[in-house]
């Protein structure tokens, strides 16, 4: 039995008829082994490794055949397994699919408007973009006359956004109760101003790999599930609550802020209301705060106390009670208009001897509060004096014969003091007011058909069809009186308008046809 020697002992150059085969391949794998593992890569030395126990089984099991030129074996390099390109398209297909699903899954979350997520209401109000409005809004829209039954509609002519070529893969289906609250506020006749959800029209795109939406929602949902970590130290976590705690100090002191800005709209006392800065004596901050209303910071006109001890000026605190609820603007404390009550009189004695400088020019007098109103309305008295003096001596024309620029001129006065009063009393509806006083006007002269037929304008239901078109309709259709009396109950109670004319303005106006009705005396 031949026995393999190593190759280190010289036989290697022996004839090959003498030397055994064992021998021949215990040198080619000694010297495969010694090579390759010289020549290997430091960072590919553990790959290599796990390769060699599969080349070494490989090997004993074929006969090694070495290269006739150099007489090392080559490196055996395995191919990699490509998929075929049909499994390739299915897998990219499947993943378009699945980011489209998780698209259209984000897009629900937010509103179509204005993009904020519907959590930020907080009681997750949403309504959807195509469809007919709720009742709600149906009932407001119908008391204002308005054609528009469909939310895309009403978006349209609100926000200036067609909706209705809207893809469901691109654009949300619904929008959020803040939206729906500034169409509320746009078409009813409330004091106070609407604020736009977004300064520009929101922008909606098909998904891409760089996806804004996706990304944003991908963050969120990150950022929400992570956990600090139970390793931090004691001095980190205190790092950490204090930076909570700035950031939470700096959000309620901003909102603050922002609702003390609105309350100061609301109140839009600025005109009637004199600001601190025409107090005479400069006194301390603490004193001019005391003596000031906490919602407009002016000086307090016709000061009143809440529950809580908390003074304000009347007009402001009715119209935040109004507007924003029923709490006190400075502590939230439940308040309602009759919990007002007068403040002690020590406090209303020190504010009425209070020294204001009087705001006209040329006059730097310096009055108490208590008799500022009657030193400005000697002020336009004065004025009205110089004003009124026809000073060219013609006779004043009528007023409706006049161009319209001359009757602008003439009104002039008057437009202001009706301007003034509307916007002290009625929010600035200057054409209430005006309606109201031609309303009464005509009620003091016993003119009461055109009063009603005003009325009913002011109202929104119209005047309707005169008497004698009633009449003409109701011969020349041939119906009889109970069957116009019916027609007239349907459309009124169908309408909520009275279009047509009752019986009785009929006959009123049959009496006026028939002759003998009108006097007429014959001369020959």
């Amino acid at each position: 039995m031949a026995v393999s020697l190593p190759p280190t002992l010289g036989l290697s150059s022996a004839p090959d008829e003498i030397q055994h085969p064992h021998i021949k391949f215990s040198e080619w794998k000694f010297k495969l082994f010694r090579v390759r593992s010289f020549e290997k890569a430091p960072e590919n030395a553990q790959a290599e490794k796990q390769d060699s126990s599969k080349g070494k089984s490989s090997l004993e099991q074929s006969p090694a055949v070495l290269d006739k030129a150099g007489g090392q074996k080559p490196a055996l390099t395995q191919p990699a397994l490509k998929p075929h390109p049909k499994f390739l398209k299915k897998s990219r297909d499947d993943r378009k699919a699945r980011d489209k699903a998780m698209h259209q899954a984000n897009l629900r979350h937010l509103c179509r408007i204005c993009g904020n997520p519907f959590k930020a209401d907080g009681h997750n109000r949403r309504y959807p973009v195509h469809g007919p409005v709720d009742g709600k809004t149906q009932v407001l829209l119908r008391k204002k006359e308005k054609r528009a039954t469909s939310w895309p509609d009403l978006i349209a002519k609100v926000f200036r956004i067609d909706v209705k070529a809207d893809v469901d893969s691109i654009h949300p289906t619904e929008f959020c109760h803040n939206c729906w609250s500034f169409m509320h506020r746009k078409f009813s006749s409330a004091p106070c101003e609407a604020y736009s959800p977004r300064n520009a029209t929101m922008e909606w795109s098909s998904h891409t790999t760089s996806c804004d939406i996706c990304h944003t929602a991908r963050q969120g949902l990150k950022r929400k599930g992570h956990q600090p970590s139970a390793q931090l130290s004691k001095k980190l976590r205190t790092v950490i609550d204090r930076a909570r705690e700035v950031r939470r100090r700096k959000r309620r002191a901003q909102a603050r802020i922002n609702n003390k800005e609105l309350m100061k709209k609301i109140a839009n006392c600025s005109k009637i209301h004199l600001s601190t800065q025409l107090l005479a004596v400069d006194f301390p901050a603490h004193f001019v705060k005391s003596i000031s209303c906490q919602i407009c910071e002016h000086i307090l006109a016709d000061p009143v106390e809440t529950s809580c001890k908390h003074v304000f000026c009347r007009i402001c605190i009715l119209r935040c009670l109004k507007v924003m609820g029923s709490y006190c603007p400075s502590c939230r404390y439940p308040c309602f208009p009759t919990d007002l009550e007068s403040p002690v009189k020590s406090f209303l004695s020190i504010l009425n001897t209070l020294m204001v400088k009087c705001p006209a020019k040329e006059c730097n007098e310096e009055v108490s509060l208590e008799k500022y109103n009657h030193h400005v309305s000697s002020h336009k008295e004065s004025k009205e004096t110089f004003v009124h003096i026809n000073k060219g001596g013609r006779p004043r024309q009528h007023l409706l014969s006049l161009t319209r620029r001359a009757q602008k001129h003439r009104l002039r006065e008057l437009k202001l003091q009706v301007k003034a009063f509307a916007d002290k009393e009625e929010g600035g509806d200057v054409k209430s007011v005006c309606l109201t006083l031609f309303l009464l006007a005509l009620r003091a002269r016993n003119e009461h058909r055109q009063a009603d037929e005003l009325e009913a304008i002011m109202r929104g239901r119209g005047s309707g069809l005169q008497p004698a078109v009633c009449l003409a309709i109701r011969v020349n259709t041939f119906l009889s009186c109970s069957q116009y009396h019916k027609m007239y109950r349907t459309v009124k109670a169908i309408t909520g308008r009275q279009i047509f004319q009752p019986l009785h303005a009929l006959r009123t106006a049959e009496k006026a046809l028939l002759p003998g009705y009108h006097p007429f005396e014959w001369q020959p």
